[in-house]
């Protein structure tokens, strides 16, 4: 079978386009986002802390027997404790940026050294080690410095981009709406009016040859036929029922249509909908459209379902079909193909911080749902 399933982060989430960032790259994006809390810098301070305790524990009487019964060396050991100063430093540069790091780095060498210096049978060897892990740890701060910076630098890229996208679809939506409302209240009463005169000059010359009333006749005929389809082509672009009866009679309008045109037995099951925002009702409403546009087109089917539940604050929605299915990796592979409504339906998804999951198999069907909040709104 395959599947596909686009979760939501927050609005404004990771593209999937975007390659996935290795676990350290996560990790480190996730400690960058966090509130730069006193609960960081307690932790730096304890790790500096136990730093001290390690580095200067020989000359604690507590400790002083256990360093003597250590096998390993006062050399050796006092290398490693110098390393793990590096620890906090990396901390510090992670969550207070490049300054924060420096302070840890030079609160690391003030504690380092003055044991550099008393232990002079060493005094070569350890100033060399305080010097070396110094400037590792600059190098290490202006390292993470710098893919914080990254980091920061691509989220603000995405925030942008989000809502780039987020303004050009409320702009094709109130197009929508503009040009539907243009064509029902001009275009299409202006076909009515032509209607009812042609119905009056056939009333009123009813001594006219038989061609001229046969060609009126099917004049009439042809403006009504082009009347129906320019309110199919308004309902198409903005339906007047989703704006004045909401979500469910605007899904069964979809059904309705759906079995005329296509002979294609449509079933809508829904609940009540409480605290759903209009967003949503939108939202859900295009994910149903293009689905049942792809059952329409593409599918073959004979049946299909569209289900819409509300589930602890949130709206779920499934449309199936028993049709012929298909196969696909990811969503890039129907953008290449030319096929953008999915495409379109994971954007409108995320957007809203919704999740979306397409699974499909070959001669089985298709299944398309989504889950969105039901007062979503889009992040600003």
């Amino acid at each position: 079978m395959n599947q596909l399933s686009v979760a939501g982060e927050q609005p404004w989430g990771a593209e999937q386009a975007q390659p996935r960032p290795a676990g350290w790259q996560r990790t480190l994006a996730r400690l960058a986002g966090a509130e730069e809390s006193p609960l960081h810098l307690a932790l730096i301070v304890l790790l500096l802390g136990i730093g001290v305790v390690l580095h200067y524990g020989d000359w604690l009487p507590i400790l002083t027997a256990a360093a003597d019964r250590s096998p390993v060396s006062l050399a050796t050991r006092q290398s490693l404790e110098r390393v793990l100063f590096l620890i906090p430093v990396m901390y510090a540069a992670l969550v207070f940026k490049g300054r924060g790091g420096l302070i840890a780095l030079a609160i690391a060498a003030a504690i380092l050294i003055p044991r550099a210096v008393v232990s002079s049978a060493y005094l070569d060897h350890s100033i060399s080690e305080v010097v070396g892990v110094t400037t590792v740890g600059a190098l290490l701060v202006g390292a993470i410095t710098q893919q914080r910076n990254e980091l920061e630098a691509q989220k603000r890229m995405r925030e942008s981009l989000h809502q780039y996208v987020w303004q050009v679809l409320s702009a094709q939506e109130d197009e929508r709406r503009r040009i539907s409302l243009e064509l029902h209240d001009e275009t299409a009463q202006a076909l009515l009016l032509t209607c009812q005169r042609l119905d009056r000059l056939t009333s009123v010359n009813r001594n006219l040859p038989e061609p001229v009333a046969e060609e009126l006749r099917a004049l009439r005929a042809s403006t009504v036929e082009t009347l129906t389809d320019l309110r199919r082509l308004t309902q198409n672009l903005r339906p007047r029922i989703l704006d004045d009866h909401g979500l469910v009679p605007a899904l069964e309008w979809l059904a309705d249509h759906l079995r005329e045109q296509y002979a294609i037995e449509t079933q809508v099951h829904s609940n009540p909908l409480p605290g759903c925002s209009s967003q949503t009702q939108l939202l859900l409403f295009r994910v149903a459209q293009e689905a049942l546009r792809n059952v329409a087109r593409h599918s073959g089917a004979t049946r299909a379902t569209v289900s819409v539940a509300a589930v602890a604050g949130r709206i779920h929605m499934e449309v199936a079909d028993n049709g012929r299915g298909f196969r696909f990796r990811e969503l890039g592979d129907l953008a290449r193909k030319g096929q953008l409504g999915l495409l379109g339906i994971q954007e409108r998804v995320r957007l809203l911080g919704g999740d979306l999951d397409i699974r499909s198999f070959p001669g089985k069907g298709t299944t398309v749902a989504v889950s969105v909040p039901a007062a979503a709104r889009p992040a600003q």
